[in-house]
């Protein structure tokens, strides 16, 4: 009898394990640019990021502010110059292992100095 509740009760952890992170966003380290109002600096830069969590809990010391306003200046830091990312386009992998979850983010994207 033991034997069948710890296989319901990690059958029931595994199929309730499906939580998910998102890094933040990058909407306010961003700006709106009007078409021809930027001159490109960089057709493409990118930004990564890993993180491990484990109970729910990161094991990596959390940035200061989103990961995702972490990777824009990052991305932007690249670029010299560069004030603006145009084109971007944002991913998130994931691998979740019950009460560990592995998640990497990537941003790429069209670094700009607007005018």
């Amino acid at each position: 009898m033991k034997l069948k509740t710890l296989a319901l009760a990690s059958a029931l952890a595994l199929a309730m394990s499906g939580c998910y992170v998102v890094p933040g966003t990058i909407q306010e380290a961003s700006k709106p640019l009007e078409q021809g109002k930027y001159t490109v600096v960089s057709k493409s830069v990118s930004s990564k990021y890993f993180q491990v969590y484990l109970f729910g809990q990161p094991m990596s010391q959390p940035v200061e502010g989103s990961e995702g306003r972490y990777m824009y200046k990052e991305a932007l830091a690249q670029a010299p110059g560069a004030d603006a990312l145009i084109e971007y386009c944002y991913d998130t992998k994931q691998l979740n292992l019950a009460w560990v979850v592995f998640q990497w983010y990537t941003l790429t994207g069209t670094a700009v100095k607007s005018k």
